[in-house]
């Protein structure tokens, strides 16, 4: 079902899949500290005032093994940790750090291989799921923000080489529609089931209930009829990633904290074999069907602010006299996952194609564009956030067609009030932003607003003590658009102004 042909022959990388072992996100020992760790500090506490009592989260996992033990079942247990795509990129271990977002690093769970089974292809990040088993999680979500998610997505290829076959899995658990063990979604006890078995699924419900997580289940589908199960060769392979943005004010230290250490245990659940052969099913078939999908959209859309924007278009232009303009536009950058997914669309750098995007977003992007020193480009457009048509949204700035390096990114808060100088005489202003990312020093733009960018010819990945060339004289924007409010999942596109874009370039 997901074999595929790419859309342009990729340029392979003389990598090896081992690389992803050879420089891991976080050891064991960092894993189980986390999971064994106090609760946060006094700055994650519950906005109701109450906090999970010390050691809650650890004993319900406690409870739990001895549940899967009494109901014939075995386990293994996997970890949590950031996947820092940019700076995989500059160890050589990723083809591309494929759009990453800087301000959401991607906590990935980690789980070992079944003794026998085919290997999978990006160890230990991807995985294999045998048609009767979980994948299951027990632990604390994060502390208040605009938005956290759980996606479950497929990944056909190999991250050392590319290209990717890279979508969604449904739609993702988040911070408006996950359940815990409070009135709160953050900072409170929870568990997530992932599988396409009917009665797995209910024996681990019925487990985690034992546990005391009744009420505090969030279930995840892999679809027998979209996706192959098993531990073969032909299995499809599948990824949890966890993106976090935008803590609220006081609670900067207490997200730091969590992604360093995320306070979640993770295992790899089946009934217990009487062979030796442990990639071999136990209970017969018993698919689960694919779930109904939130719908985007509530109707409402931005469109009616289409004056102001090109007044503050207008204004810019003006503000910034002794320059060439030229003019960019986003487009939709990649296609929903389920439709991606039948069509093979393929990730391939500056090739967009599905690239596990999120079932809660809209990323649009431009084509790549010279960003040359002297220069500066003014982003510009409607804050999503303050139109209520997302939860989140910020805007990235890429280098290298290829490598697809983050250079700096803004999110909606710290857009805020950028557009008002610009539209200081229109109420409202504060429903846009305008900001300048600048490679022209103190002879351009400078203030609050503007980013000021390395020169092309530094070294982007002397950060990580690292060196890979980057062509960051080639740049791309993205913005991203996440969770409508009103409907908990991406706004519909034909509901937004898109974002905009003028380069300046000296005459």
């Amino acid at each position: 079902m997901t074999s595929f042909v790419p859309r342009r022959r990729p340029a392979v990388l003389a990598m090896s899949a081992a690389a992803l072992l050879l420089a891991p996100c976080a050891t064991a020992a960092e894993t189980s500290a986390a999971s064994t760790r106090p609760p946060l500090s006094h700055s994650s506490a519950r906005g109701d005032g109450q906090r999970p009592a010390a050691g809650q989260v650890g004993g319900q996992a406690a409870r739990f093994k001895r549940q899967l033990t009494k109901s014939g079942y075995v386990s293994q247990s996997g970890t949590e940790a950031v996947f820092d795509l940019d700076k995989r990129y500059c160890e050589g271990a990723v083809f591309s750090a494929l759009w990453a977002n800087p301000q959401s690093p991607y906590i990935v769970t980690r789980l070992p291989e079944v003794q026998g089974q085919a290997p999978n292809t990006n160890p230990p990040v991807t995985w294999r799921l045998r048609q009767d088993e979980a994948v299951v999680m027990i632990g604390r979500t994060p502390p208040p923000e605009a938005y956290f998610s759980f996606d479950v997505t497929m990944m056909k290829g190999a991250l050392p080489t590319g290209p990717l076959l890279w979508p969604s899995v449904g739609d993702p658990v988040n911070n408006k529609t996950v359940r815990t063990t409070g009135s709160t979604p953050y900072d409170r006890p929870f568990a997530l089931v992932v599988t396409g078995h009917r009665q797995t699924r209910a024996k681990v419900n019925k487990m985690l209930a034992a546990s005391g997580l009744r009420g505090a289940i969030n279930n995840m589908t892999i679809p027998p009829a979209m996706f192959r199960l098993g531990l073969d060769k032909r299995s499809d392979q599948f990824l949890i990633g966890m993106r976090t943005a935008v803590p609220k004010r006081g609670y900067e230290k207490a997200l730091d904290d969590y992604r360093a250490a995320p306070p979640i245990q993770v295992f790899r659940v089946r009934p217990k074999s009487g062979s030796s052969n442990q990639t071999k099913p136990v209970y017969a078939p018993d698919p689960l069907p694919v779930p109904r999908l939130r719908v985007s959209g509530t109707g409402a859309t931005e469109l009616n602010l289409n004056p102001s924007l090109q007044l503050l278009r207008r204004r810019i232009i003006k503000a910034h006299p002794g320059y060439k303009v030229s003019e960019l536009v986003v487009r939709r950058g990649f296609e929903e996952s389920y439709p991606g997914f039948q069509q093979k669309l393929l990730t391939d750098p500056p090739v967009t194609g599905v690239d596990a995007l999120s079932n809660d977003a809209d990323d649009p992007i431009t084509p790549s564009f010279k960003l040359p020193n002297g220069s500066f480009l003014v982003a510009y457009g409607t804050n999503h956030v303050s139109t209520r048509q997302a939860s989140y949204s910020s805007i990235t700035l890429y280098g290298d067609p290829k490598a697809a390096v983050s250079l700096t990114s803004k999110n909606h808060e710290e857009l805020r009030g950028s557009a008002h100088h610009y539209l200081s005489d229109k109420g409202n202003a504060d429903k846009f932003y305008a900001w300048t990312f600048s490679r022209a020093g103190q002879n351009g733009p400078t203030g609050r607003y503007v980013t000021q960018l390395p020169s092309t010819g530094a070294d982007y990945c002397a950060r990580f003590g690292l060196h890979r060339p980057v062509d960051t004289s080639m740049v791309q924007f993205a913005a991203r658009v996440y969770m409508q409010p009103g409907t908990h999942t991406r706004p519909a596109f034909s509901s937004l102004l898109m974002d905009r874009m003028l380069l300046f370039t000296p005459k």
